[in-house]
């Protein structure tokens, strides 16, 4: 009997999924069992061999530091928004379950953003 995907190629066993005939090429071992490349699915749960992701959370503090100092306190809030948002970028760069690039750089923007015009607001009032 020929393999299901290769025409011409004896195949040596079938699926323990579907129970199609597959040739050795096709067929993987899943805990003592063979699978074909559509059925190895089943026997891997979505989950197997994949790290926990979980949110950053210096991250999520840095993105609120960044917005709450927009109305007030930016001053002092703004560069504390920017360090933290820093750090939780190091922190993601070193452990790949933690998840939130896109607030900590959102972060980075807003602070750099609303501290140069704390600034300029506080220039202004002193000229």
């Amino acid at each position: 009997m020929d393999c299901q995907n290769h025409a011409g190629v004896q195949a040596v066993e079938a699926c323990s999924g579907c129970a199609e005939s597959f040739c050795d090429d096709c067929l993987v071992t899943i805990k003592n069992m063979r699978y074909c490349g559509e059925c190895k699915g089943m026997a891997i749960p979505p989950s197997a061999g994949l790290p926990v992701q979980q949110p950053c959370g210096e991250a999520n503090d840095a993105l609120k530091l960044a917005i709450v100092g927009i109305f007030c306190f930016g001053i002092v809030l703004e560069p504390l928004a920017l360090a933290k948002a820093i750090k939780a970028k190091q922190r993601m760069r070193g452990d790949p379950t933690l998840t939130g690039s896109g607030k900590a750089t959102a972060a980075v923007v807003i602070a750099c953003f609303a501290l140069t015009l704390w600034v300029m607001g506080i220039l202004a009032k002193l000229k």
